[in-house]
């Protein structure tokens, strides 16, 4: 069975705001120009530099998105989740190639209709950019993190926005499940594997957190992984 037309919510629950970006009268517009698409983990959802027909709005599973330097390494932009937007454009094309990382199911929205939607609705056409400009924060959050923060700020910030991301599905609010191989957190964070190893056995050892499996981690005690969290930054 197909999931319900809402799951198209582009909501901001998991960090923290009640209210949905978008309205329910806005996500049955939406709804309503999309298909779903399905994505084995390992499948590209595109290419960086394809030509851009449509955004994705993700159902269920993770993904990430990232580019390449120019010696031929990955760069990982972000890591994608339910309810996320994604399909950065510069002008008709995609600037990064994005990933599934687990299984994955996602509503398409053709671009040309929803450009047609969106000048035929200011309101939605409003709803819509508080969505983007929510993104463009992360981005920039993210970008920050990796110009000023130490390596154990690096890890805290990931493992917290991957504990925001657990809650929404009904999860255990103290254990986080990394989905990602430690070279895309390194990827991510900025730092070599052996750091994120070390880095996480660090925080073991002062009991902030339990290493269960390599993708499945303990917070031991919330109170004392928030101030660990405010305390590094």
């Amino acid at each position: 069975m197909s999931p319900p037309l809402i799951a198209v919510p582009l909501r901001a629950d998991k960090i923290g705001i009640s209210k949905p970006f978008l309205s329910v009268e806005g996500r049955q517009k939406l709804a309503l120009i999309a298909s779903l698409s399905h994505y084995d983990a390992g499948d590209i959802l595109f290419h960086e530099g394809d030509r851009a027909t449509s955004i994705l709005n993700i159902v269920s599973g993770v993904g990430k998105s990232y580019s390449f330097l120019p010696d031929g390494r990955e760069v990982i932009q972000a890591f994608l989740f339910p309810n996320d937007l994604i399909g950065p454009l510069d002008g008709d094309y995609f600037v990064n190639t994005v990933k599934a990382i687990t299984p994955l199911v996602a509503y398409t929205l053709p671009l040309t209709a929803l450009v047609q939607l969106l000048q035929s609705d200011p309101n939605l056409q409003w709803q819509f950019l508080t969505k983007a400009c929510h993104e463009l924060r992360l981005a920039q959050q993210h970008a920050i993190a990796l110009s000023q923060n130490s390596a154990k700020q690096r890890l805290l910030m990931l493992l917290n926005l991957l504990r925001l991301h657990n809650e929404p599905r009904g999860a255990n609010a103290s254990q986080i499940h990394l989905p990602m191989s430690r070279a895309d957190i390194a990827d991510y964070t900025g730092l070599a594997v052996e750091t994120v190893s070390r880095g996480l056995h660090q925080l073991q050892r002062e009991g902030i957190i339990r290493l269960i499996n390599q993708q499945c981690i303990e917070i031991i005690d919330q109170k004392v992984f928030t101030a660990a969290l405010v305390s590094e930054a």
